[in-house]
């Protein structure tokens, strides 16, 4: 699987959306950040791409090029009004994979209906997990005490139609595969005896640093 890159516009610059920003940045994605508060613009422009600007303002929006991200989070989660105004205005400018922050049940239901695509719920999801299934590497994210990580990806090419054995997958990377899904097939837990074809989808345990490079190859 290549590391693509994404073009992603994060609005509100709170802790969800910063934690959200900073993640994508890391994994070296294109990021964005806005939010109509200067001074969290001043604290955050240091780190990560950031520009001051309202994003309930159709005009903000053809001002920044908001049409040009692949994909947006919408962070607000002080003003609900502001939350679905802004996500209304992101689906109108042509962006269709919106990933937005949700504080109750009825926000939900109105981003949902409006047409967001992913509801976050800010009580349960974290904004690093959030910024990793964003960036596209992961199916999904499980960030574990201390400095492991458990991941869903599909097989990366490198290693298609390897075993787990062959492909001394902990030997050359660190990392444990922990089972495999294939397409219609129950999941089977990691032996080394498991071939790995393109469409499965691998469970896996490591360092981030070294599943990124399992998924670089």
């Amino acid at each position: 699987m290549a590391n693509s890159t994404r073009s992603v516009l994060v609005v509100g610059l709170g802790r969800f959306g910063s934690s959200v920003a900073t993640t994508l940045d890391m994994m070296g994605q294109d990021v964005l950040a806005v939010d109509k508060d200067g001074e969290l613009v001043n604290r955050w422009s240091s780190q990560i791409p950031t520009v001051q600007a309202d994003m309930t303002d159709v005009m903000a929006l053809e001002q920044i090029n908001a049409s040009d991200f692949d994909t947006a989070v919408v962070a607000i989660g002080d003003s609900v009004e502001a939350s679905v105004i802004t996500a209304g205005n992101l689906l109108d400018a042509g962006i269709s994979d919106i990933w937005a922050k949700s504080v109750s049940k009825e926000h939900a239901r109105i981003l949902q209906r409006i047409g967001a695509r992913h509801i976050i719920n800010a009580e349960t999801d974290a904004g690093k997990r959030v910024g990793h299934l964003v960036s596209g590497n992961y199916l999904d994210y499980i960030e574990l005490e201390g400095a492991y990580n458990v991941v869903k990806i599909h097989t990366p090419p490198h290693v298609v139609g390897y075993t787990i054995g062959d492909a001394r997958v902990h030997e050359r990377f660190g990392i444990t595969v922990v089972g495999i899904k294939s397409p219609g097939k129950e999941f089977e837990y990691g032996s080394k005896e498991l071939i790995m074809h393109r469409n499965d989808e691998l469970i896996i345990m490591g360092k981030q640093d070294q599943i990124d490079r399992f998924i670089r190859g």
